[in-house]
């Protein structure tokens, strides 16, 4: 113990004379720490006396060395924001290092790190082959820190990238942020749609796509027909449900040109195959065409649209049907009596006319009034010996308000003995 005591003793008296340096002073923090976007990436700067640095970025219980710039080095870092926390208030802690001895911290100003929420494709359809109809679904994020240093102006915003229709052919369109309905325009033809949300943070791809196909539809249709009706058919060339999938196929029509368009029938087809003939029913004259709605199909997370598709309007002309149109009997001896016998569609009383060849042309014999059924027997005396051709001629009418041209029967004979 007393050997213990001197040596202390001794250690006293040996630093007694010196004196006791002071602890070394913190390094100058740096000053006006700021931040910014710069080509994508948070830019920081500040102002120092050309001490080496440590850039920190910091929130709430947490804080990572994001830089270390040397003294030599600018007084400016550009930080990755994919590195960077999402959903979190962050700032950016900026230190001196002198002789491993850092400063206390200078901060920039606090901003928040809001990725953009991913939106969903809920719906998509084809609007008239010129534009997609698409409804969406995007989450919301609450901006807790507006309006600070690194908020994009324009705020979030949605891309649509539209491939096609040409090969290599790319296209953009932005969308507002938060937009529940968009139409994208589109060129006709095959294209394919993707969407991706963005904001100052980034970019992410939205879930679903969206492929636009063609549609074509074909129709045989008569420039003339009978009162009695037609049959049409035609041809589907699409791209879009599954093989085999019937496809409706509406049949409109209208008086004229400035008239809108009504349904009268339809039928259908399959994908790329021909139309189910239909029959339409008696009427006059008046304009027609096919129709093939949009078609649209979701499969695999992909929609798969066909826009909907027509034929140009054609004008169909309509001639009564003249069922019946004879002499009974057809031979008689000369000065008996035969009947004339006629039945016409439309069923209306109108007045026709018997004509007979005179092997030039046709020449007027006589009317011949139909009753309100079509129909008529007139007993008419047998004329010279011989064989003659006769036929019915009817006027040109009007059935609810619809054309029916002037029409004439096959030629019908007479022989008198």
């Amino acid at each position: 113990m007393r050997k213990l005591a001197a040596t202390t003793a001794a250690a006293v008296l040996l630093t007694a004379g010196l004196s006791t340096p002071a602890m070394a002073a913190d390094p100058p923090p740096p000053t006006d720490v700021q931040v910014s976007w710069a080509d994508g990436k948070v830019r920081v700067t500040w102002a120092d006396t050309g001490q080496a640095n440590m850039v920190y970025l910091t929130s709430p219980g947490y804080a990572y060395l994001a830089a270390e710039p040397t003294a030599d080095a600018p007084n400016e870092v550009l930080l990755d924001p994919r590195n960077i926390r999402d959903q979190a208030e962050m700032r950016i802690a900026l230190r001196t290092m002198v002789d491993r001895q850092e400063s206390a911290s200078a901060n920039s100003p606090v901003f928040d790190t809001h990725r953009v929420p991913k939106p969903t494709i809920l719906s998509a359809t084809s609007l008239s082959g010129s534009s997609v109809r698409m409804w969406l679904r995007q989450d919301e994020i609450t901006d807790k820190n507006p309006n600070d240093p690194l908020d994009h102006p324009a705020g979030a915003w949605l891309r649509a990238s539209i491939s096609g229709p040409a090969a290599g052919e790319q296209r953009e369109f932005l969308i507002p942020s938060g937009t529940k309905q968009a139409d994208v325009p589109v060129r006709p033809g095959p294209v394919t749609i993707k969407l991706s949300a963005s904001n100052e943070w980034g970019s992410f791809p939205v879930f679903r796509t969206v492929r636009v196909g063609t549609m074509r539809v074909s129709a045989a249709l008569p420039a003339r027909a009978s009162w009695t009706g037609f049959t049409v058919n035609g041809q589907v060339e699409m791209f879009g449900p599954p093989a085999g999938e019937g496809v409706p196929v509406t049949i409109h029509a209208r008086p004229n040109a400035s008239a809108l368009w009504k349904t009268i029938s339809g039928t259908s087809a399959e994908k790329s195959g021909p139309i189910l003939p239909a029959a339409l029913g008696p009427a006059g004259g008046r304009e027609y065409r096919l129709w093939v709605s949009e078609t649209g199909f979701l499969r695999d997370d992909t929609f798969l649209l066909t826009p909907a598709a027509s034929t140009s309007a054609k004008f169909v002309r309509t001639n009564a049907s003249i069922n019946r149109a004879e002499f009974f009997p057809t031979r008689a001896p000369a000065g008996t009596t035969v009947k004339l016998i006629v039945h016409v569609e439309p069923q209306l009383p109108m007045k026709a006319a018997l004509q007979k060849w005179d092997g030039k042309q046709w020449r007027y014999l006589r009317a011949v009034q139909l009753d309100a059924n079509g129909n008529a027997t007139i007993a008419m005396r047998a004329p010279l010996r011989g064989t003659a051709k006769y036929r019915i001629a009817t006027p040109a009418v009007k059935v609810n308000g619809l054309p029916v041209d002037f029409s004439t029967s096959l030629p019908f004979a007479l022989t008198v003995l």
